[in-house]
């Protein structure tokens, strides 16, 4: 076997690992609380040894800062083959907001830890969780711009405050969803949420 091809098998094998290792950190911390947690614990979910998560993370704080990138990027993954390049803004606002919704539904250790843990606390003014913020906030800021120029929505709509309006219902419906032993169908309520938005969005 080619030295470049080992290499990369190696690559990918040190991806999947860490891949392996955020996803027992959010299952774990969704389930037990961060301060509940430990990094054997973490070790022993993802089946690693710990020596190796070391290899990773410096941490338990590191971890825990790298946990909203590592879902975003997932969710991302999720996201993008739905999307079409070019297509109307407005249907790719709607997809990449309810994608999200049946992440969170899908994974509610990561709702859990990110909406009940990270966000309201100080940990969310930390430059990477805040990076992997405002990189997925961004996204909404693009789209709400263009659905703007496209005249669907209005001209003087404020694409900031309009984005904020998006995420902090997201934030809302979420945390209650979770406090509240997720007792109704969150994407649903995302559904709901966002043609009423979106119709406040509308050019009249």
């Amino acid at each position: 076997m080619a030295s470049g091809t080992i290499l990369k098998l190696k690559q990918q094998r040190s991806r999947d690992r860490r891949e392996q290792i955020l996803s027992a950190a959010t299952r774990l911390f969704g389930e037990r609380g961060i301060d509940g947690t430990s990094l054997t614990d973490i070790a022993a979910a993802a089946k690693v040894p710990l020596s190796s998560l070391y290899d990773y993370f410096e941490d338990k704080r590191a971890l825990v800062l790298d946990v909203p990138a590592g879902n975003f990027e997932a969710l991302y993954q999720k996201t993008e083959p739905l999307l079409v390049k070019g297509g109307d803004p407005v249907e790719q606002l709607r997809i990449i907001f309810l994608t999200n919704f049946q992440y969170i539904k899908d994974n509610p250790g990561w709702g859990r830890v990110f909406f009940l843990e990270i966000w309201p606390s100080v940990l969310a003014a930390e430059p990477r969780v805040k990076k992997a913020v405002d990189k997925y906030a961004l996204l909404y800021v693009q789209l709400l711009k263009q659905a703007s120029r496209a005249g669907t929505y209005r001209r003087n709509l404020d694409p900031y405050t309009a984005m904020s309006l998006m995420m902090g219902g997201m934030c809302h419906l979420t945390a209650v969803w979770l406090l509240y032993g997720r007792k109704y169908d969150l994407v649903k309520k995302g559904k709901a949420l966002f043609t009423t938005l979106h119709n406040g969005f509308v050019r009249r």
